[in-house]
C-alpha cells in the first residue's frame, strides 16, 4: 500500500528477442559482473518492493523507482530518476540521468480551495516499451506510453503518448522525425522486438 492509495496493476515489460538479449549478455556482462548484478538486483528488488527486475538491468544512483514497478532485461535507469507511481520498462530501454515522471496532482479549477490544499492523486502507470531511449532531464507526465524504439530528446516535456519509432523533442514534445522508413521498422521489429509474424506479446 502506498501513502497515496493502492498501487495499480503494472503490465509486464515488453520483451525483446533472445538474439538481442544474447548479444547484450555477451557485450555488457562478463561472468563475474553478471553474478554480482544478479545478487545486487535481487537485493534491490526486495528493498524497493519491485514486482520484477530483469537480467542485466542497471540502476544508477540515486534513483527513486516506485514499489510495484517492473523492469525488463538489459535496461538502464540513470541517477536522479524520480517517479511517484509505478513504471513498466521494456527490455533494452535506456532512461538517462535526471529524468522525472510527474503527475497532474493539483486542481486549479476549484474556486473554494487554495492551491496549497487542492491536492488530488491517482496512480497512473507509465510504460516504456522495448528499445526506448529517453534523454537527460526529460520530464514525462505520469501515465504516458513511450512506444517501442522511440527516442525522447534531452530536456523534453512529454505530455502524451509517443508512437513507436518516433523521435520527439521540445516543450511540449513534438514529432521531429521517425527513426526508420516503414520497411526498416518491420526489420527492426523482427530482429529486436520480436514483433514480426507469429509474435505473442508479453
Amino acid at each position: 500500500m502506498s501513502r497515496r492509495g493502492v498501487l495499480p496493476s503494472v503490465p509486464a515489460p515488453m520483451r525483446s528477442t533472445d538474439l538481442m538479449i544474447d548479444r547484450c549478455r555477451e557485450a555488457i556482462d562478463g561472468p563475474a559482473k553478471a553474478a554480482i548484478r544478479r545478487v545486487s538486483n535481487r537485493w534491490l528488488m526486495r528493498r524497493r518492493r519491485l514486482a520484477e527486475i530483469g537480467e542485466g538491468f542497471q540502476l544508477g544512483w540515486p534513483v527513486a523507482v516506485p514499489a510495484g514497478s517492473r523492469l525488463g532485461r538489459y535496461g538502464y535507469i540513470g541517477g536522479g530518476f524520480s517517479a511517484e507511481s509505478p513504471i513498466s520498462v521494456g527490455d533494452l530501454t535506456m532512461i538517462s540521468t535526471g529524468v522525472s515522471i510527474v503527475a497532474n496532482d493539483h486542481d486549479p479549477d476549484d474556486p473554494l480551495e487554495p492551491m496549497r490544499l487542492a491536492f488530488r492523486w491517482n496512480h497512473r502507470v507509465t510504460v516504456f516499451e522495448a528499445d526506448v531511449w529517453v534523454g537527460h532531464g526529460a520530464i514525462l507526465r505520469s501515465g504516458v506510453r513511450i512506444g517501442r524504439g522511440a527516442v525522447v530528446a534531452a530536456g523534453s516535456i512529454v505530455t502524451k503518448d509517443v508512437e513507436p519509432f518516433a523521435i520527439v523533442g521540445g516543450n511540449p514534445a513534438r514529432l521531429i522525425r521517425m527513426r526508420f522508413a516503414p520497411e526498416q521498422r518491420q526489420r527492426h521489429d523482427d530482429l529486436v522486438n520480436g514483433r514480426g509474424a507469429g509474435h505473442v506479446a508479453a
